[in-house]
């Protein structure tokens, strides 16, 4: 028990943190001034329907407690919304002050019935924070009276400080975010836009690559679930990791978002030449495989021919690790080797013993990158 106080006593030093209440016309106030950052990066990633936006303007209206906003203090002072995102965008976009990527007002749109004020219909803030111009005939425009009360509501924020332990305010987030709707890499796709913006706009940049969409055939609920960017966070995780790392990599999700912090924070990781890289494999694929590039051959028998995760590991690793090799072979001997060595792949027996159904991904993910590694090296 002294060994658990002493990590307790120690955790505690390293997270400092504090509260703090203020009005709705305060928050407003430090967004506009930009000490609140939302980042509106996040809007694409919570998505709350009108009805859930009519219910939140309606607690705020009846003092109906809203949850505390969690914020960790930057050391330039600014606070990141760690927790409450949503709430707080609802809020500035029915006030009329929400800012878009492009830092672009968004436009509000008129309020829905709510459970107890049903005249909430068609309401709102005043007619020049309408994104449809049509609308405002439709429209019940906020009294002055009403603007006050609401302005004056209080929400209350806790907030990580900037002496915490740098790495807090994310722990923080996956815990808070751990029990919503968020997919696993929605929730880690805040963490790198928290961490750096930049790093998060060229996974999306990568994601959206003509070639590598093609190939990757991804269905629309994947993709609002960001399965296209976790797969290039996947790919990038496993080509820059070691066989001892792959091997003892435990639970598959905190190793992605463990190597995503790493590629963040260090100054060895070249984007630009995994970039180029990322670029070169999709390209050879959608040349001259396009949508059949992870699928069950149809020359191998009978089987699936959906998207095989194992294959995507095996072949799009393969081809990164030997990469100076594949670059340096004529279009057509690409073209050969490329069809031989898929068709390597789905015949060798290790693919065809941890490639199958049931298998759990940290004990299929070492091997197929291993498979992938020996099935594309060039061979004597």
């Amino acid at each position: 028990m002294d060994l658990l106080q002493d990590e307790i006593d120690k955790r505690a030093r390293e997270i400092h943190t504090d509260r703090y209440s203020m009005s709705i016309s305060e928050a407003v106030a430090m967004y506009q001034d930009g000490d609140l950052e939302i980042h509106p990066e996040f809007q694409r990633i919570f998505r709350w329907t009108p009805e859930q936006q009519s219910r939140l303007i309606e607690s705020v209206f009846l003092g109906i407690p809203v949850p505390p906003i969690f914020v960790a203090q930057r050391k330039d002072g600014v606070w990141d919304v760690v927790d409450g995102v949503q709430r707080l965008s609802t809020i500035f976009r029915f006030m009329g002050v929400l800012k878009d990527e492009g830092r672009e007002l968004v436009g509000s749109i008129p309020l829905l019935p709510a459970d107890y004020l049903k005249h909430l219909s068609g309401v709102t803030w005043d007619a020049e924070v309408l994104l449809d111009e049509r609308e405002s005939k439709k429209s019940a425009i906020l009294s002055e009276a009403q603007r006050r009360i609401f302005k004056r509501a209080r929400l209350d924020f806790h907030i990580v400080q900037k002496e915490s332990d740098e790495r807090a305010k994310f722990d923080l987030f996956q815990r808070l975010n751990s029990g919503t709707r968020l997919s696993e890499q929605e929730a880690r796709n805040c963490l790198a836009v928290m961490l750096d913006p930049t790093f998060s706009h060229w996974l999306y940049r990568l994601a959206d690559y003509p070639a590598y969409d093609h190939t990757m055939v991804i269905s629309e609920k994947k993709e609002q679930e960001s399965y296209g960017v976790e797969s290039v966070l996947r790919y990038l995780a496993f080509i820059n990791s070691t066989d001892e790392e792959l091997s003892s990599m435990g639970d598959v999700g905190d190793f992605i978002t463990h190597k995503m912090r790493q590629f963040i924070e260090s100054t060895d990781f070249d984007r630009d030449r995994e970039e180029a890289r990322f670029h070169f494999i999709f390209d050879l694929l959608d040349t001259h495989l396009g949508e059949d590039s992870f699928k069950r051959p149809p020359s191998f028998g009978a089987g699936s021919r959906r998207f095989s995760i194992s294959a995507f590991e095996a072949i799009s690793t393969g081809l990164a690790l030997n990469y100076e090799y594949w670059r340096s072979l004529s279009r057509r001997d690409a073209e050969v080797l490329l069809k031989k060595a898929i068709l390597t792949v789905w015949e060798d027996p290790e693919f065809g013993e941890r490639a199958g159904g049931g298998k759990r991904a940290n004990q299929r993910i070492p091997f197929m990158v291993k498979v992938g590694r020996r099935t594309f090296a060039q061979q004597d």
